[in-house]
């Protein structure tokens, strides 16, 4: 082999090196990112009180719905859907209480069945070893992505947070039958103060 195509070689094999660092330190950077996001996250919810918001949500089955939320951590949220025979859904640190109004019934289910109840907790925790976790930053957005195959709380959760400011924007939620449910927050106030009232459920036995 010539001096001159040895020379080629090496310098080939240099390029290609180069090449490989650079993937690994853009890998290594987005799994640095990644990990910064996933803290920022959980730190945003570990400072959350309270919060109220307006909000829109469309499922995968083609429902579409708007009404109002009311978040008190932790444990504590309403949802109250606006429209005839609405739903107001209330959790505690057991229970997703359905309250049909219209038909003074409530329907409870254990709060562990559902994704959200992640943000629930008193601390919120982001990655553990019973789901997986990641992450990515895009368009000034980013989104935490949560999957559990099985077990309590199965199936994907989607968190999306605005940068600047870092806050919670929207979730989208897929149960474990497939339907899929995205809720986008609007008009967010922080630190109010609610009654335990707001909280508790309906009583129809009288």
């Amino acid at each position: 082999m010539t001096k001159r195509l040895v020379t080629r070689h090496l310098a080939a094999g240099h390029l290609a090196a180069g090449f490989v660092s650079i993937i690994m330190l853009l890998q290594m950077s987005l799994s640095a990112q990644a990990a910064d996001t996933v803290s920022a996250a959980e730190d945003w919810f570990a400072q959350l009180t309270t919060m109220q918001a307006d909000f829109t949500q469309i499922s995968s089955d083609g429902s579409a719905a708007v009404g109002t939320l009311y978040l008190r951590r932790p444990h504590r949220m309403k949802i109250e859907y606006e429209g005839d025979d609405a739903l107001i859904l209330i959790t505690t640190p057991v229970w997703l209480h359905v309250d049909h109004p219209a038909q003074k019934r409530v329907t409870s289910y254990p709060i562990s069945e559902t994704a959200l109840s992640l943000i629930l907790k008193e601390k919120v925790i982001l990655r553990a070893d019973d789901f997986q976790t990641s992450a990515q930053v895009a368009d000034g957005i980013a989104t935490i992505y949560l999957s559990k195959e099985s077990g309590e709380a199965a199936g994907d959760l989607a968190l999306e947070f605005s940068l600047k400011p870092f806050q919670l924007r929207k979730w989208t939620v897929r149960d474990s039958v497939g339907v899929t449910t995205s809720v986008t927050l609007q008009n967010m106030k922080f630190g109010l103060k609610f009654r335990n009232e707001l909280f508790r459920q309906s009583d129809y036995s009288n």
